[in-house]
């Protein structure tokens, strides 16, 4: 099921030339003089790079290994089971610069950039893992498929589920003892969503399986700015895309409820974003555009789609009112000319 990085390509953490850095460590200590500013920033980055690097291979852990601890969480082994691993391949990909689902034919495939913390390969590949769980049951449907304001909510739903199911994962690893996937988001911007998610865990673990702690993971996605680079995203998608989601067509449908439910299914527990008690997630609130930039370039994509659409109707309407003018199918026989009478001179 799972690859590991080739041995014999080139180490990413080879020994840097210490020589510049040598020679300015020699000058200050000679001689009591203040660095210029190009001068201090080689220093800082001289130093950087031989205090941070040791010059020795990075270790790559197996993907069996990451498989194995995976499987102490219930939710984890769930991901894995579903994810049939007969159509499935997990590798490590070194220009991967993080991890990617993607499709190629009958064939799933999941790259891990190898050289990255355990902690950090392990809430990666749960969120790969749960990319693969929505393509199989229709929830990872393309954005783009949707009006420009359903499409920022498309993708941020997504992005927030894959978030929510590593923390769940995270979170009952660390109650197993592998505590490594736990910390690292605990370290990283993401913090705020794990502490709601142990907050509600901690108060009542009945939480953990009814919905409520996912659904509070969940909506914390959409509280912070961290969906403007998201949004970014799916906005450079909508100008550039090769199929014409700039030009006037065929109107794309709106999202309903019926995605909502096939994503927010749990292999254990029941479904997050079907609680009555809470808000719909197709609320106006998880589309908002905050960012000034996005909202912009939303804006002139929106304007753009709705001006060729107009032109296009008034273009018909036009050619419909000139058919209707001039109708050549009723005059067949009045096209010949009269032959006029010879004038005597």
């Amino acid at each position: 099921m799972g690859k590991d990085a080739g041995k014999d390509d080139a180490s990413p953490t080879m020994k840097p030339k210490t020589d510049g850095f040598r020679q300015t460590a020699k000058r200050l200590r000679e001689k009591e003089t203040r660095l210029s500013n190009r001068a201090a920033l080689d220093w800082r980055m001289d130093h950087s790079r031989v205090c941070e690097m040791n010059g020795s291979a990075a270790e790559v852990v197996p993907v069996e290994s990451l498989l194995e601890t995976l499987k102490k969480s219930r939710t984890g082994e769930s991901l894995i089971a579903d994810a049939n691993p007969a159509t499935l391949s997990i590798i490590y990909d070194r220009q991967s610069p993080a991890s990617q689902f993607y499709v190629r034919g009958e064939q799933r495939i999941i790259t891990l950039n190898p050289y990255r913390m355990t902690g950090d390969l392990l809430n990666l590949l749960v969120r790969e893992l749960r990319r693969a769980g929505q393509h199989k049951n229709g929830a990872l449907v393309n954005p783009l498929s949707f009006e420009p304001d359903e499409a920022i909510l498309v993708n941020r739903a997504q992005q927030a589920d894959v978030l929510m199911v590593s923390v769940k994962v995270a979170w009952e690893l660390r109650l197993a003892g592998e505590s490594e996937a736990w910390d690292f988001i605990s370290a990283t911007p993401l913090a705020d969503v794990s502490r709601i998610f142990e907050l509600k865990a901690q108060t009542d673990f009945r939480t953990l399986n009814n919905g409520e702690a996912s659904r509070a993971a969940y909506d914390k996605f959409f509280e912070d700015s961290r969906t403007k680079l998201h949004d970014k995203r799916i906005i450079h998608q909508m100008l550039l895309d090769e199929h014409g989601y700039m030009k006037a067509g065929m109107k794309r449908p709106k999202v309903g409820m019926e995605l909502f439910k096939k994503l927010g299914e749990m292999p254990n527990g029941r479904n997050y974003l079907s609680m009555k008690s809470q808000r719909q997630p197709t609320d106006l609130c998880y589309a908002t555009v905050e960012d000034r930039s996005n909202a912009n370039f939303l804006w002139f994509i929106k304007f753009e789609r709705s001006f060729q659409e107009k032109e296009l109707q008034m273009v018909q309407e036009s050619v419909k009112l000139s058919a209707e003018v001039v109708d050549f199918k009723k005059w067949p026989g009045r096209a010949k000319r009269t032959p006029q009478p010879e004038r005597s001179h």
